[in-house]
């Protein structure tokens, strides 16, 4: 399989742009367009990136950003972004600037090296853009504010291979208001990752046996952020896969205030050129402000259960029927090591129904009442089983 480093390198080319499509994230008379060309430099290096450009050129409306290059955090390098176009720009009163549409050209970025890969990002696009006033004190004044964002397109090659495709990208977030929930959503029309070359021989003939050399399918995410409390409810991101299945994650915490994400930002800039373990401990220390409130994983099967038990159960010539029971037999024993006997009898009861019919199987942690992440923090350290009386965690299955 390609090298993972040069396909990295790409992939931050990705992050670049994302970090101005997928953040989550007027007047008549002509606009300064060097005015303009500022302002969105400076708020997007609020968020890390940088933008530069040669010169701006200003008709009426619309601004151009001449042979524009950027880069975001964790890039080396500044890629070359072409002429982005801002149209339907105008003043705001009392400063800042509001526009339409800013469009960046077809990106193409290769990666040099022994396993050379390549990047292509196509039809990217931003609308209804708020720039606040430089000096302003809006709680908003420092984040990028749109309303819709697009990539049409998007292909990762190595090799000479893509093995990641990406179409119909879409993000929309609502306006940015103080004292009421912010609604967002990103939604990937169609993914395709090719695992063909997966290096590893016996999980190359487990996925070529069951059908899975070529994965397929959808990403569907969407939620709510409150301001004024810093509740973030990702209400659903479930992963589609093609006669697989579908993996759903639920997410709701708080404490994710403004000025909490912020402090990100400012972590992020700082953490060039540190080591990865001085990253990791400053994000973790970030991470203590906030509150769990409930969380949830379900998978909802599509076929890959089936086929998974079929595969394993021909590799032991056994049959499918004999695999499942020998599993259920060894559950109560790999169970009991959670330390809860209550919570083991409850995970042998569903996880031995989902392998006699496979629907779909959850889990669930929903405290009664939000658990800080600095105890949960010191409980994992302390006693990791801890964990599933303090977040009453809870299993089910074809439910």
């Amino acid at each position: 399989m390609a090298a993972v480093t040069p396909v990295n390198n790409s992939l931050r080319v990705l992050a670049a742009t994302s970090a101005l499509v997928l953040l989550h994230a007027g007047s008549a008379y002509a606009v300064d367009g060097n005015v303009v060309a500022a302002r969105l430099k400076s708020v997007y290096a609020e968020q890390g990136g940088v933008i530069e450009y040669s010169n701006v050129e200003t008709n009426g409306s619309t601004v151009i950003l001449k042979d524009t290059k950027m880069s975001s955090v964790g890039m080396d390098d500044k890629f070359n972004a072409g002429d982005i176009t801002l149209s339907d720009v105008t003043d705001v009163s009392g400063g800042g600037f509001k526009i339409g549409a800013l469009a960046i050209p077809d990106i193409e970025h290769t990666t040099p090296g022994e396993h050379p890969s390549k990047i292509a990002i196509e039809g990217i696009k931003l609308e209804d853009i708020t720039l606040p006033a430089e000096g302003s004190t809006e709680p908003f004044a420092k984040i990028l504010q749109y309303e819709r964002a697009e990539i049409a397109h998007v292909s990762v090659n190595a090799d000479g291979k893509d093995f990641f495709t990406a179409d119909r990208i879409t993000a929309t977030i609502s306006p940015l208001v103080e004292k009421e929930p912010i609604a967002f959503t990103t939604i990937i029309d169609t993914f395709k990752l090719d695992l063909t070359d997966v290096s590893d021989p016996k999980a190359k003939d487990a996925l070529k046996t069951m059908g899975y050399e070529t994965i397929s399918g959808k990403v569907d995410l969407g939620g709510t952020w409150n301001m004024a409390d810093g509740r973030l409810n990702i209400e659903k991101m479930d992963y589609i896969v093609d006669n697989g299945g579908t993996l759903g994650v639920k997410l709701d915490i708080s404490g994710y205030t403004l000025d909490f994400v912020k402090s990100i930002q400012e972590a992020s800039k700082n953490a060039e050129g540190k080591p990865d373990d001085a990253q990791a401990m400053a994000m973790m220390g970030l991470m203590q402000q906030l509150n769990f409130n409930n969380a949830s994983i379900r998978f909802d099967d599509n076929s890959v259960t089936g086929k998974a038990l079929d595969y394993v159960a021909k590799q032991q010539n056994a049959k499918r029927s004999d695999l499942v029971n020998q599993a259920k037999a060894i559950l109560p024993m790999a169970a009991a090591q959670l330390g809860d006997a209550e919570f083991a009898q409850a995970v042998g009861t569903a996880v031995s129904a989902y392998l006699d019919d496979p629907k779909n199987i959850e889990i669930k942690a929903a405290p009664a009442k939000p658990v800080p992440f600095a105890i949960l923090a010191a409980a994992g350290m302390a006693d990791p089983k801890s964990l599933i009386k303090t977040l009453s965690v809870t299993v089910d299955a074809n439910k």
